[in-house]
């Protein structure tokens, strides 16, 4: 695959089965195309954008592989990458708009700014989207936006969340051994089982509601 993709305009293509590993298409921008089958593995994203594009095919059951791709300021909008594979990939800044996220696995990704190994400067978006059983497992998030999302059953094992803002957002059943959500915002989101036992919740930001719901893990029984 050549990489005459790159900074191009693509609208209602089919790319399904392609090979894109290690192909650059940096701020290509894809509309409305298919993606079934396809790699993305080691690819260079950066910038990119993809609206209303399908990485998942339901008969086969299979998500896209984008592992160790470079996905800095890429965007996707209103896109199908149910059970995608992003584990390892650099991604600081980039963005899930209303897109259907089920089961993807983002372990290991580094949202973090590429200036150094110390950097802690981490950028995020992810907005509106089914995120449920996804994986998030040893990230750093620090300061990333979360918001109205359904995360559902998601994996947070080890994950930096600090000051991250989950406005909106349902944290129903989240698995999260190690995490930190140190300053986070949880005003308006849906959460059943955050043990402050457990988890250092020192500064989150919740509602006088919420707080009934923190106290139930531990055993505190309110009377009316």
């Amino acid at each position: 695959m050549s990489n005459k993709l790159a900074h191009q305009r693509h609208k209602d293509a089919d790319f399904n089965g392609t090979d894109f590993n290690q192909v650059d298409l940096s701020g290509a921008e894809f509309i409305n195309c298919q993606f079934l089958g396809t790699s993305f593995r080691s690819a260079s994203l950066v910038g990119a954008t993809f609206e209303r594009c399908n990485f998942f095919d339901p008969e086969g059951g299979s998500g896209v592989d984008f592992t160790f791709a470079n996905l800095t300021e890429a965007r996707f909008e209103r896109c199908d990458l149910t059970t995608a594979n992003l584990s390892r990939t650099r991604c600081y800044d980039l963005m899930f708009d209303n897109c259907s996220l089920q089961g993807v696995e983002l372990a290991n990704a580094d949202f973090r700014l590429n200036i150094g190994k110390a950097s802690d400067l981490a950028a995020f978006t992810m907005h509106g989207c089914n995120f449920a059983y996804g994986d998030l497992s040893n990230t750093y998030l620090k300061g990333c936006a979360l918001t109205e999302n359904r995360m559902i059953e998601a994996l947070l094992h080890n994950a930096c969340l600090e000051d991250v803002d989950f406005t909106g957002t349902d944290l129903s059943n989240i698995h999260g051994k190690g995490m930190s959500l140190v300053g986070a915002d949880l005003r308006g989101a849906i959460f059943n089982n955050l043990n402050p036992r457990e988890i250092d919740l020192t500064g989150v930001r919740i509602t006088l509601d919420q707080a009934l719901w923190l106290l139930d893990p531990i055993g505190v029984v309110i009377e009316p």
